[in-house]
This record gives structure tokens, sequence and C-alpha cells, in this order.
């Protein structure tokens, strides 16, 4: 009988903060499909956003670090930060699976992801490189949903599970906005990313920039 192939789960994002969703939600999808190892990974420079006002790699991959500390199987990759110029999902993908080429990769997104992964830079060498799994907060178009699996299916051989979660009302927005507005950001990011917040001044208006360590 072959050996179980080892999985590696990855979940991307600006993480600009990384917050309590976040990490609810790799933590759900490590339990779920078993994986060996959750990498959080910060973005590079995408081609699909604007990065003006995005904090430095720097302060978001600090974040990510210590927002994993203490979290089982939990690791953060510097693979996108690293990236000079654009940063593509589907070189990120390939690369993970020439790291590890024995490796199941499952790709955590969330399920709106979906419906505009196909006007991504070769999205056949995504579906190619892993196994998609879609976060669904709610029932609200599941049969949307579904039917969009199907025609990925079909048109790409993509993998694509359905990975519900709990909702989370927590947004890296709102939490910028707070810092912002001088509001508390407690129960939202874990302790050590508001003490970075705080000590490092990010989001803060100008006052608290000046004394970021103002509560």
């Amino acid at each position: 009988m072959a050996d179980k192939k080892h999985r590696i789960g990855f979940l991307g994002g600006t993480f600009d903060p990384i917050h309590n969703g976040h990490l609810s939600l790799a933590r759900t999808a490590r339990r779920e499909y078993e994986l060996d190892r959750l990498l959080i990974m910060p973005s590079g420079i995408s081609y699909l956003k604007v990065n003006k006002g995005v904090s430095p790699a720097e302060d978001r991959y600090r974040m990510c670090t210590l927002a994993c500390n203490g979290e089982e199987g939990f690791s953060v990759s510097d693979l996108e930060i690293r990236r000079s110029g654009n940063t593509y999902t589907c070189d990120t993908v390939e690369e993970l699976k020439r790291q590890d080429p024995d490796a199941e990769h499952y790709f955590i997104v969330g399920a709106d992801t979906l419906f505009y992964m196909e006007n991504w830079k070769e999205p056949e060498r995504i579906f190619r490189s892993c196994i998609i799994a879609a976060a669904v907060r709610d029932e609200l178009g599941r049969e949307a949903l579904e039917e969009k699996i199907r025609e990925l299916t079909g048109r790409f051989a993509a993998r694509i599970l359905i990975l519900p979660v709990e909702p989370v009302d927590i947004s890296s927005s709102m939490i910028r906005e707070a810092v912002k507005s001088g509001r508390t950001i407690r129960g939202l990011v874990p302790e050590a990313v508001e003490e970075y917040i705080s000590s490092r001044g990010l989001y803060a208006g100008e006052e608290q920039k000046r004394f970021p360590n103002i509560p």
C-alpha cells in the first residue's frame, strides 16, 4: 500500500493586517483536510491590485509571524514578498510544487474568488498544481457556486472542494479604520499583532503616529 501523501495548505492575502478571521479560516482548513502544514503567505506586488497605501512587506510578514506563534503546524512563507516585479499565483503554486513535488497542495480561497479566478494569469497552471478549497460562510448563492465549480471542473479539470466555515465579521479594512479613529482592536487581532501595530504606529492618524504608544 502506497504511503499517504503529506498535505500542505496555503492561505495568501495582503494581511494588512492579519486578523482573527484569517486564523479561524486557516485552523478550519487544517482540521478539515488534515493538513500537515499550513502556510500563511503575505502577498507581494499583485498585478490585480493597486498597491498604493499597502504596508511594507516587512511589517506584514512580521505580523503574520507573530500571529502564527503557538499555532500548531502553521508557518509563514516569504515566497511572494521575496519575488521581484508583479506576483502571479500561477508562479507561486508551481514554485510550491517544485519545492515539494510529493505533497498535495491545498489553495485556500474565499468562495467568491472562484467566480473570477479564470481571469487570472494562466489559471490552468493553478488548477493543475493544487486543489482549491473554497471557503463558504453561508448557504446564499450555493447553487450558483456549485454551477461554477462544475464549469471550472469541466474546463480546467479543476479539483475544487467546498470548505464550510463559521462567519467571522472582521476585515483588515475595519481594523485599519478603527486604529485610525483611535478605537480599540482588542479581540480582532492576536495580542502580539495589536502590540506590533501600536509600537510601529501602523494605520494611525498623524497625531497617533507622533505618539504611537498612547492608548
